[in-house]
């Protein structure tokens, strides 16, 4: 068993990971809280499963910070934005757990 940060955790794997959600116990969503590296790193070093414990709000919280990255016309993005990683993950998580409980 480890207990380690989203940063070095990197190269890492794990049977069964437990993430707590970065934003968990947050007022405000900093630059660093929603580095989408750092997201990634979280969701991706389980072999069999990946289990997300978050706050009730997060979404709340992330719609009253939205994103303050410049966009530009034409221009890809070389990172994904780690404020749109952080809707997708919640969007997909809610779906998840919707899914759970109709299956009851």
């Amino acid at each position: 068993m480890a207990v380690d940060t989203a940063n070095r955790l990197q190269g890492r794997e794990f049977e069964i990971v437990i993430v707590i959600h970065p934003l968990s116990g947050r007022r405000d969503a900093t630059a660093f809280h929603l580095e989408a590296g750092r997201l990634c790193v979280l969701a991706s070093r389980h072999r069999q499963a990946c289990i997300f414990v978050a706050r009730k709000g997060i979404t709340d919280l992330l719609d009253s910070h939205p994103s303050t990255d410049p966009v530009h016309l034409s221009v890809e993005a070389k990172f994904p934005d780690g404020w749109e990683a952080n809707q997708v993950i919640m969007t997909k998580l809610a779906g998840l757990q919707r899914l759970q409980h109709s299956a009851r």
